[in-house]
């Protein structure tokens, strides 16, 4: 419902620049990287719905701050806190909620059926604003009515929602944490997927930052019709977001995360060329991509995570998927004015085949999936402080 509109907000309404747009939203999602780090021990010490209640707060407050304040340094702060405690925990919580509750064979399909839901609010969401832009083209009433729903969100997850995390008898020091984190540090095969993951995650770090723009640019594009390619982007990624993952998902997973980076890179590319209205035959390729690549990555992981770590390893894979989505607007906006619209889109093509081609060498070297099964090993490894029990079935 907002999310879009943010970066247009800030340079038509504002006249920020799009460098400097880049900059507040690059910047103010790297400074708020290391909190991934402490979300993702929370989770695992005091439990995921805690993360999950602060990291709603966070983007509510940004939201309404939007639609109350012109003032860029307050802009910029609420970014900030945005970016620290907001959507990137509201991953790491749900994410590791998700491999709680469903069995590994499921996982993919889970985490499919979660980006249905997801998609299928950023699809009705922009058409409501839509109106709502037409009603006050100051954007004030489209982020105040999202912080509302945040509201109602908020309302749902404290009265409805039950903690996931499996029952264990841990007491954390610092030293715990630091141990806990060191483990995932020295998993290679994880290290590698997340390097390799940087090269789409820029891609899609620019569908909010820099499509917009572009398509505004060299289209004509407005802010209504954005919307709609918006709501046209959501509806097909939910409608092709569970059959993909249930028809594919038996292959090999990394092959298919380099077939998401290949489609969100060309997708990408082909929207700053194909003239109108083939744009929304890019948006479909795109849409396909990311249907692939988000929901098979976060399985990979939550495979590679032995379950006492689940918080902590979904808390780094957040690092990296929120880093290399900043790299998105922090290079992106630079891109934009340096190299033009299709220049910059260019390096975006050439980033996701770039992943494509990487992406199966973990393959060939022997890493393969795995880790899930030894948390009795990893527990041990961690010292008395960090003892789980087996894990079971949650209900």
């Amino acid at each position: 419902m907002c999310f879009p509109f943010q970066t247009t907000y800030l340079n038509r309404s504002l006249g920020v620049p799009m460098t400097t747009v880049g900059l507040i939203l690059g910047i103010t999602l790297l400074a708020g990287l290391p909190l991934q780090i402490l979300g993702g021990a929370a989770a695992d010490r005091f439990g995921r719905r805690p993360v999950l209640i602060v990291a709603i707060i966070a983007s509510m407050t940004l939201l309404i701050g939007l639609g109350l304040s012109r003032q860029l340094w307050f802009i910029v702060t609420l970014f900030a806190v945005e970016a620290a405690f907001g959507w990137a925990q509201y991953i790491t919580a749900s994410n590791t909620m998700v491999a709680d509750l469903t069995p590994l064979a499921r996982r993919a399909e889970a985490f499919s059926i979660t980006r249905v839901a997801l998609n299928a609010g950023a699809m009705v969401g922009p058409l409501v604003a839509a109106i709502l832009l037409v009603l006050d083209p100051s954007f004030r009433l489209a982020f105040i009515g999202g912080g509302f729903v945040c509201a109602v969100f908020l309302l749902m997850v404290v009265v409805l929602f039950k903690e996931t995390r499996p029952p264990t008898i841990a007491r954390e020091t610092i030293g715990t944490v630091v141990r806990g984190y060191g483990r995932v540090l020295r998993d290679r095969r994880f290290l590698g997927f997340c390097l390799m993951a940087l090269l789409p995650l820029y891609g899609f770090g620019q569908v909010w930052v820099t499509l917009p723009i572009v398509l505004e640019d060299l289209q004509g594009v407005s802010a209504q019709t954005w919307g709609v390619i918006v709501a046209v982007y959501a509806a097909a990624t939910a409608i092709l977001q569970y059959p993909v993952v249930r028809v594919l998902g038996r292959y090999d997973h990394i092959l298919l995360v380099a077939l998401g980076s290949a489609c969100v890179g060309v997708g990408l590319c082909s929207s700053a060329f194909a003239p109108w209205p083939w744009t929304f035959a890019c948006v479909l390729v795109l849409s396909f991509g990311l249907a692939l690549f988000l929901p098979i990555s976060a399985t990979i992981v939550s495979r590679m995570a032995p379950v006492a770590l689940r918080g902590r390893y979904m808390g780094a894979w957040t690092l990296v998927y929120t880093g290399g989505y900043a790299l998105g607007p922090l290079l992106g906006g630079w891109a934009l004015e340096a190299l033009g619209g299709r220049g910059a889109f260019a390096v975006v093509g050439v980033a996701g085949l770039l992943g494509a081609a990487l992406f199966p060498l973990l393959r060939t070297r022997g890493w393969t999936e795995g880790g899930e099964d030894s948390a009795a090993d990893t527990t041990a490894a961690l010292g008395e402080e960090l003892r789980a029990e087996p894990p079971g079935q949650v209900v």
